[in-house]
This record gives structure tokens, sequence and C-alpha cells, in this order.
């Protein structure tokens, strides 16, 4: 178990991260201060061994290089690996209506439920809003058309949030795309969108113009939780704060304070 835990983790420098998805400032404000008050990274960040971008921990990132921490503690993954899944977060409501978006000025064009998915998937459409009725499914593509690089697609995804107050309504919240039936089932309303590739989240990270919040969401297998690296030991120089980290897991898989779940579970924080 240490084995393959020290193989998971390493001490890097934090300017060599890159930002792939931008950060929410509320999220970064209550974050820095839990970091702050405990003195520990809780989570390490988890970075694309390759290109050294950051695909989960982006606000960690972010508090590390406003305090000026020289090192950051990381999960490197293959990113390559086909076991890494990338999907998205769906912006849903039970407020939204038809009439909101067309009170806009959005257009919109009713379709198939199915064949609008596709049409998402080949980026003829900013979103798809859907809706659950007595006969089933309802769905509706706003401002449809052929978007043929991410930049036009970003634009009028922002266009529609932005006109149509998504983007500042309270009631919203994003849900995992996996559940998108079950959006619908409780009542909800939803604004699929398409989930972007692998090669995209690196382009983007290496442009420097990270998509906006909650575009991405990357399921990775065997994710190491909990590992509390102390802050201080990241101001050290990189071998003593590896050297640190190292006597620390050492500590704790000798005490059985490492656990492995195979199945998928829920954590509540």
């Amino acid at each position: 178990m240490l084995e393959e835990m020290v193989r998971r983790l390493d001490v890097v420098d934090t300017s060599i991260l890159l930002q792939h998805e931008e950060i929410v400032p509320k999220n970064l404000k209550r974050l820095k201060e839990a970091m702050f008050n405990i003195g520990q990274m809780v989570d390490p960040i988890i970075m694309d061994e390759k290109e050294h971008v950051v695909l989960d921990g982006n606000h960690r990132m972010t508090v590390l290089k406003d305090m000026e921490c020289p090192h950051a503690a990381v999960q490197p993954v293959d990113y390559e690996d086909p076991k890494i899944e990338l999907g998205t977060w769906y912006p849903c409501s039970r407020t939204f209506e038809v009439g909101q978006f067309q009170g806009a000025g959005v257009e919109m064009e009713k379709v198939d439920f199915n064949a609008g998915m596709d049409a998402l998937n080949e980026s003829r459409a900013a979103f798809m809003l859907g809706k659950k009725n007595g006969q089933g499914k309802e769905a509706w593509l706003l401002s449809p058309g052929k978007y043929s690089t991410i930049k036009e697609l970003l634009e009028a995804q922002k266009a529609v949030v932005d006109s149509t107050g998504v983007s500042t309504n309270p009631d919203v919240t994003y849900v995992a795309d996996d559940f998108g039936d079950t959006i619908l089932n409780d009542g909800l309303s939803a604004l699929y969108r398409r989930a972007y590739t692998k090669k995209e989240v690196v382009e983007r990270a290496k442009s420097g113009v990270p998509f906006p919040p909650k575009s991405t969401r990357h399921l990775i297998p065997n994710r190491v939780v909990r590992l509390n690296m102390k802050l201080g030991w990241l101001f050290e120089n990189k071998d003593e704060a590896r050297r640190l980290m190292l006597e620390m897991l050492k500590n704790r898989v000798y005490s059985g304070n490492v656990r492995r779940y195979p199945e998928p579970v829920i954590v509540i924080y």
C-alpha cells in the first residue's frame, strides 16, 4: 500500500501548473479561509503528468499561487488513459420556462430529445432546454447553428446565460451529466450541453484562456483524498517536502489509516 501511495503522489513546482477552468470567487474565498485555518492542503491536485494541466483542484492551485507557495502536492495521472473519463455539468432549475428564453430573444427550435442531444454533440446548438411533461420529454435547441470552434460555442453559451439571467439566478444548481434522466424526473428543467474533449481541455489550458466554471467533470479512478499535507512543508525545498510527505504516509499506512474503496462512494463534507 505504501509503495502504491508513493507512486501516485508527488511534489512539484506550483509555477508549472496550468489552469483549465475558471474559479468561482466565493468558492475560492471559502477554500482559502479553510486552508489557512487548518494549515493543510487536504486533497492533492490532480495533474496531467505530461502537460501539467490541473484536471481537478483549480481552486487549490489558485490558493497556493495567491499565497506564493512554491510547491504543490499533486497526483500525476496519464490523461490519455481511457479509464479517466470527461463529462460536464448541466445548469438546472425549477424556474426555467420556454418564455424566459423567448422573451430574452434567444433563438429556439423544438426538437426530438434524442435528436437534440445529437445536435449538441455535433456543436449545432449552444444548449438544449429539456423538460418533462405528461407524455415524456420536451426539448428545444437554444441558439441553433454550426459552431466550428470552441470559442464560438462558448460565446454563444455565454450570450444565453447572460441574457436570460441564468448566470445570476440563485435557483440554478449544477448537476452531473450522468444524472440527466433523474433531473427531469425530479421536476427540474435542464440546460443540456456537450462535453468537451481531453484535447480541447489541454489546448484551452495551454492557451491561457480557461473554460468557464463548471464546464468539465473529471472521473479519476483511484483518486487520493484526505492527504492532509501541511502547508508549511510546501514552503520547504522540494526534496524536503517529499521526504516529509513520505514520512507522514509511512506513519498513516502502518497505523492502518489508509483505505482503498473499490466501489463508488458518496462523501459528506
